[in-house]
């Protein structure tokens, strides 16, 4: 129709803008300031990103570790050869370059994930002590190597990842890029610095985008199915539906979810509202560690539809969204005061929003609890 072909022209329009705008540096433009102010530090980092979590969980702890490079300026570069969700160059196979990256092949070993403290593993009743400490002891030597080649290789000591404490309760306070306020308000700044996806990405959202023939106002939401069940309790699409009723008038709207059966579902309970999704019908839940280990052209073009629904949430009208899984948490944050989040009071948002994933998981079931009518 015509006006969706208008639609079309303006979203092609919006992307060529942002394209463009990557090509002349803008001294006033945030990303600018942050590779200035990043590059003026002495001190290094390397940041290992993609090494074994869902990918909103890698980048989350990504902006942790540039929040603690700002706050004790330390240069943050990145290494992300490896990365789960990459499939030739890691980082720069979806998004446009924010900081120096590092090629280094030690990184993938020997540059890992915090583990917890001594005293946290010991009061962990569900595994076995013997194990847990033979593990703390192996990743223990690891980061030392670590160390100990990343001063080899460079000449002068470099820290790593294992080597960022982050503490969220507290406030921000980094002038040069216009930070000065709370958790929710300085990770929104860094969404802004690091979330741009480069041109052939922003091209497939906008060919994903296009075959939608989604109206200019719709609302979205996030359903989740495969390897969440493991984690939390999942809400039920009823929720939702109920949800979306509540919140607005809009009767078009997105769906991301990883298990075609659930788009299905709410086709049949809310004939009334003409959903729209990019899973595909042979799609039965997501599972991490499968999708990690699928081929180049497979996981390319899985995540090319991933971006694509992540891009269509954000410029929804109305997004609904767990606390509990990592893409809806992510939106929610970024928008933060401006959302409906599915399982949680807006006012115990902040709170939540920094919680582990049981911590999480325990405050949407209590909310649940208080709130089904079903």
């Amino acid at each position: 129709s015509a006006a969706s072909d208008v639609y079309k022209r303006q979203l092609l329009k919006k992307a060529f803008n942002i394209s463009s705008k990557r090509r002349h540096m803008n001294p006033n433009d945030l990303a600018t300031r942050y590779h200035l102010l990043n590059s003026s530090f002495k001190k290094t980092m390397i940041y290992h990103i993609g090494i074994d979590a869902g990918f909103f969980t890698e980048y989350t702890y990504m902006l942790h570790a540039m929040l603690y490079c700002l706050q004790h300026k330390i240069q943050f570069k990145l290494y992300s050869d490896d990365a789960n969700f990459g499939w030739e160059k890691g980082w720069e196979d979806c998004f446009a370059p924010f900081c120096e990256q590092v090629h280094e092949p030690f990184h993938h070993t020997y540059n890992t994930h915090r583990l917890p403290s001594w005293q946290a593993l010991m009061k962990d009743k569900k595994l076995p002590k013997t194990k847990l400490l033979k593990w703390k002891l192996k990743v223990t030597c690891k980061n030392i190597i670590g160390k100990a080649l990343a001063f080899f290789t460079y000449g002068k000591p470099v820290r790593l990842n294992f080597q960022v404490t982050f503490n969220p309760n507290q406030h921000f306070h980094i002038p040069e890029l216009g930070i000065d306020g709370d958790y929710l308000h300085t990770f929104q700044k860094l969404t802004e610095i690091t979330w741009k996806l480069n041109d052939t990405t922003a091209q497939e959202c906008l060919q994903f985008a296009a075959s939608l023939q989604l109206p200019p106002q719709y609302a979205g939401c996030q359903i989740r199915g495969g390897d969440k069940i493991t984690e939390t309790n999942l809400l039920p699409p009823e929720h939702y539906i109920r949800l979306i009723k509540e919140k607005t008038a809009l009767r078009d709207v997105f769906v991301l979810t990883d298990d075609y059966r659930l788009f299905e579902q709410v086709q049949t309970l809310a004939p009334d509202i003409h959903w729209y999704t990019l899973c595909s019908p042979d799609e039965k839940g997501y599972v991490n560690s499968a999708f990690t280990q699928t081929t180049k052209e497979l996981k390319q073009k899985q995540m090319a539809r991933f971006l694509s629904s992540i891009q269509i949430l954000m410029d929804a009208s109305v997004f609904i969204g767990s606390i509990t899984t990592g893409p809806s948490l992510f939106l929610l944050k970024k928008f933060y005061p401006d959302i409906n989040p599915a399982d949680c009071l807006l006012k115990d948002f902040p709170q939540a929003s920094v919680l582990p994933i049981p911590g999480r998981g325990q405050v949407a079931t209590e909310f649940m609890q208080g709130n089904l009518k079903l």
